[in-house]
């Protein structure tokens, strides 16, 4: 955070040193001083996270009575584990006792499972499941590494057995290979109770004998599946169920009889479309911020602000939204962005061809963008640490991104100035209908070389970009620095793919 609060001030140095407009010193200021509040806050509010972090934890032996319920329903994947993930942090962050996932599953992916295994360790409270009424395949992996599983008396769990996505079986080396990594993070996850990791390895391994002492509770061939009678069956000394915690009716009253005297908070995670729109928006992240990247650039070699800066705006927010939707991020990186717009606002508005403006805004998208991408913990999360593997994701986004931004940009460039879409969509767009958009022959013919050096008139505002207009003819183009109002001389000093480039002549 102080790196960029040290970028600020050596700009606004580098500012009060020159002779620039008092406006944009005052705007500038103004800016400085919003980043470094929001920063300092944001700091502190950090730092009393860290010195008072005793007060969001729950003793596991603790009841409590605030519950936040996260929905486990239908095929697990992708948007299940930002379900979850969004769920489990909130928790953390908003001080509730315990997690319980409400699930009703045939099962999912594997990859998937995996992750919200991890996801739900991380939560210092109570972690339970409600099996209402189905856990089956990755949904019974889940259920076993809470801390209790519930059932309905009509509930299922079991068949845990991995398959391909499309239901098939895995050949026999990778099984025994994927079994083993299985067998030893149930292992891991299940080690305080005594039957449990069995118990999955018995519904994941048809070629296991679970027995507990001389009693054969699943035999060898078959997939271990539980009832809810039968997963509160008590072996050994003391007798120890070997997988349920209870069975009850229906949701509101297991919660009501784990606040005991209490009248539970319950707050219940709100699934909805946006989660599966997320799944495309985090996969096409790459994408996205490519087209973003082209159409900014676009924009910024265009006259004015019109459709393209429009739609890079719009594609920078849909990344932004579619990672903090998947649990990845808060609503700061949100904020960031829009300062770093109204920075590009300035830039366009207040001194355009600057770049006074244009650097820092684009460095806080910049940043805005990674810290949306990136997998961040609230304070309270126990064993949390930043690590340079959080950013390894956002920046390989970032990068191939910006690696294919700018390799379509060089084929536009190349092609897009000779089409009729770049005519107008561009130019009559950008000015509106209030003159002709130069043509194919007037932009780039082999006679344009003889333009250079001669004196041209601003037919149109040029911030940076717009038009001039000489012997008659009107080109599009670009100051090379700072702006110029309509009518005032420029100078042609060289060609660009998308105009000419031209520079103020001192009167």
């Amino acid at each position: 955070m102080w790196v960029f609060c040290n970028v600020w001030v050596l700009l606004f140095v580098f500012l009060c040193n020159s002779i620039v407009d008092p406006m944009i010193i005052r705007c500038y200021t103004l800016i400085c001083l919003v980043l470094a509040a929001s920063f300092s806050s944001l700091q502190l509010q950090a730092q009393e996270d860290a010195e008072q972090p005793e007060a969001a934890l729950v003793s596991p032996e603790s009841a409590g009575s605030k519950f936040y319920v996260i929905p486990v329903e239908g095929p697990i994947g992708q948007p299940t584990l930002f379900a979850v993930r969004g769920g489990v942090k909130t928790a953390i962050d908003e001080g509730y006792d315990a997690v319980v996932l409400d699930m009703d599953t045939p099962g999912g992916r594997l990859d998937s499972t995996l992750e919200i295994m991890e996801i739900l360790d991380r939560f210092p409270g109570r972690t339970m499941t409600f099996v209402n009424d189905e856990a089956i395949s990755a949904g019974a992996i889940i259920a076993s590494v809470t801390d209790e599983i519930y059932f309905t008396s009509k509930a299922v769990i079991g068949s845990a057995e991995p398959v391909t996505g499309q239901g098939q079986d895995i050949n026999e080396s990778m099984k025994r290979k994927l079994m083993s990594y299985l067998n030893a993070k149930m292992e891991a996850y299940t080690d305080e109770y005594p039957y449990r990791s069995d118990v999955i390895r018995a519904m994941m391994d048809p070629e296991f004998e679970f027995k507990v002492g001389e009693e054969v509770i699943s035999p060898k061939g078959e997939l271990l599946n539980l009832t809810a009678k039968r997963a509160h069956e008590e072996y050994g000394e003391p007798p120890t169920p070997l997988l349920g915690s209870g069975i009850v009716e229906d949701l509101d009253m297991l919660l009501r009889s784990l606040a005991m005297d209490t009248e539970p908070t319950v707050t219940r995670f709100e699934a909805t479309w946006s989660l599966n729109l997320a799944e495309f928006i985090v996969a096409l992240a790459p994408f996205l911020l490519a087209v973003a990247v082209i159409t900014v650039y676009i924009e910024f070699q265009t006259p004015g602000f019109g459709i393209f800066g429009i739609i890079g705006v719009v594609f920078f927010l849909i990344a932004i939204f579619g990672h903090n939707v998947a649990g990845l991020s808060g609503h700061e990186p949100l904020l960031l962005f829009l300062i770093g717009i109204i920075l590009l606002g300035l830039e366009v508005f207040v001194a355009p061809g600057t770049l006074i403006f244009a650097i820092p805004g684009f460095l806080v998208m910049i940043f805005s963008l990674i810290w949306a991408m990136t997998d961040i913990w609230p304070a309270e999360t126990p064993d949390f640490e930043w690590n340079w593997a959080m950013f390894e994701r956002p920046l390989q986004n970032l990068l191939g991104g910006g690696l294919l931004g700018i390799i379509m940009i060089l084929v536009l460039a190349r092609f897009l100035p000779k089409t009729f879409l770049w005519d107008r969509l561009v130019l009559k767009d950008a000015l509106a209908g209030s003159s002709k958009g130069a043509s194919e022959e007037d932009v780039s013919s082999g006679a344009s070389g003889d333009l250079f050096g001669s004196l041209a008139v601003a037919a149109t505002d040029l911030m940076p970009g717009g038009e001039i207009e000489l012997g008659g003819k009107r080109y599009e183009a670009k100051l090379s620095f700072g702006s110029a109002q309509r009518g005032e001389q420029v100078r042609v000093v060289g060609k660009s793919d998308f105009g000419y480039i031209v520079e103020g002549v001192e009167s």
